[in-house]
């Protein structure tokens, strides 16, 4: 008995102090689990007269509709508010990551609706050490391996500090049953084999306190992520000037402020950035080069200024006929047929056609071997990001007539001429004095 009114006390504060440093009302996520229950039962007595609770019904397992009502039941002998939705979430792949997000955003909209201004969640220290180790085998840098956070914004977590056999004593000693979910003993979820098979080997080889230690080692990385990330958004806005950044400056960052630097400025500009496109994003900023980025969109260092251009037209918008008084734009480009001088069509088989490169493509010079397509622009310069989308004139039997603005260039022969001209800044090589008449 005395083991757990000192234990029921211990939870107390914490979720007191939590909760005394929010203002306003709280909403407390509770699945009918153990640890949730613990959480329930606790805020009930520190703060009753602030706290609503929400319980979700995944659509994932058939008698999760009996376990909400089980919720409601013991939430309203409570005397708490109780709000309830149902996802609809189906089966399959990822189910865990998308019933995460729709979890999230179903409680959120329920906060927002009633009037709440923070959502409490159930997550204990063993939680935490599960998924900082879950992260450190994912090859998670700091950023990671601050895992849960005890608080973020309209976020709170009052059990991290919490170990799961304390809310276990705490809710049989309260004479509750708690709900027990089949996906915690599911060995085809990582956190499961994680849970049953990596710690308790930690436990054996560093001891009991191995779960507190690594939660420890947690909250300290979250600490020093917050200094770092501070001083990140300070030294983005010292090296940003309108839509780009002083390639200088961003040079002359350490690492560990210029990784975090860069991540939010493209992830504000929407681009998803993975730790492998960060390292390639900063070598192209180093040499003074280019690198891809997601949906197309394309890093560029020109001019001592970093800037993210859009994507350029995208070898599905062909092929285009082309035919005497039908221009085409295509990959920036205006293409025709007219007069000389220019590149000569001469008895090519109609129609001629004006698309992307594909996979083959060869060039024919007269009188020498062919080359590939590809090594013709790369040779001229033009950007691995562009080569798909780079113009080329064929004919109907699909052979190359002009890979436009680099070859051939333009020359007497039996016309119809082939022109191009720019629609908008290039990336690539100018066109060379040889190539004047051809664009």
């Amino acid at each position: 008995m005395h083991d757990d009114r000192l234990n029921q006390g211990v939870i107390e504060k914490a979720v007191a102090d939590v909760f005394g440093r929010q203002a306003g009302r709280i909403l407390v996520a509770v699945s009918g689990g153990v640890d949730s229950l613990a959480l329930l039962v606790t805020a009930a007595r520190v703060a009753g007269d602030r706290t609503g609770v929400a319980s979700l019904d995944h659509g994932l397992r058939p008698e999760a509709p009996a376990e909400v009502e089980r919720v409601r039941e013991l939430v309203r002998s409570l005397g708490l508010p109780f709000h309830t939705g149902s996802l609809q979430l189906r089966p399959g792949p990822g189910a865990e990551a998308r019933a995460r997000t729709a979890r999230y955003a179903a409680l959120d909209r329920i906060a927002r609706d009633h009037g709440y201004a923070a959502i409490a969640t159930a997550h204990t220290a063993d939680d935490q050490a599960e998924t900082l180790l879950m992260r450190l085998a994912r090859g998670s840098a700091l950023r990671g391996a601050a895992a849960i956070r005890a608080e973020a914004p309209r976020l709170l977590r009052p059990l991290l500090t919490i170990r799961r056999s304390q809310t276990e004593a705490l809710v049989a000693a309260a004479g509750l049953e708690p709900v027990r979910d089949p996906s915690n003993d599911d060995p085809g979820l990582f956190r499961t084999r994680i849970r049953h098979h990596v710690l308790p080997v930690l436990r054996q080889a560093a001891g009991p306190s191995v779960v507190e230690r690594l939660a420890r080692f947690a909250r300290s990385a979250a600490e020093d992520e917050e200094l770092l990330a501070a001083q990140a958004t300070q030294a983005l806005e010292r090296v940003r000037d309108g839509t780009g950044l002083d390639a200088v400056a961003v040079r002359a960052l350490p690492w560990p402020i210029r990784a975090r630097a860069l991540r939010t400025w493209l992830e504000g500009l929407g681009h998803p950035v993975s730790d492998r496109l960060l390292r390639e994003v900063a070598a192209a900023i180093d040499r003074g080069g280019r690198t891809g980025l997601p949906r197309r969109a394309v890093l560029a260092t020109e001019g001592g200024w970093v800037r993210v251009r859009p994507a350029v037209a995208s070898v599905e918008e062909g092929p285009c006929e082309l035919g005497e008084g039908r221009p085409v734009t295509f990959g920036g480009f205006r293409v025709w047929m007219g007069a000389g001088p220019g590149v000569p069509v001469g008895t090519a088989a109609p129609p001629l056609v004006v698309r992307g490169r594909r996979p083959g493509d060869r060039v024919r010079p007269e009188g020498g071997p062919t080359r590939r397509v590809q090594d013709v622009l790369v040779d001229a310069g033009v950007p691995a990001e562009e080569r798909g989308s780079w113009p080329l004139v064929t004919d109907a039997r699909g052979r190359v007539l002009w890979v436009v603005g680099l070859w051939p260039h333009a020359h007497p022969g039996p016309g119809p001429f082939l022109h191009a001209e720019p629609t908008e800044s290039q990336g690539g090589p100018p066109p060379s004095a040889g190539e004047e008449g051809s664009l």
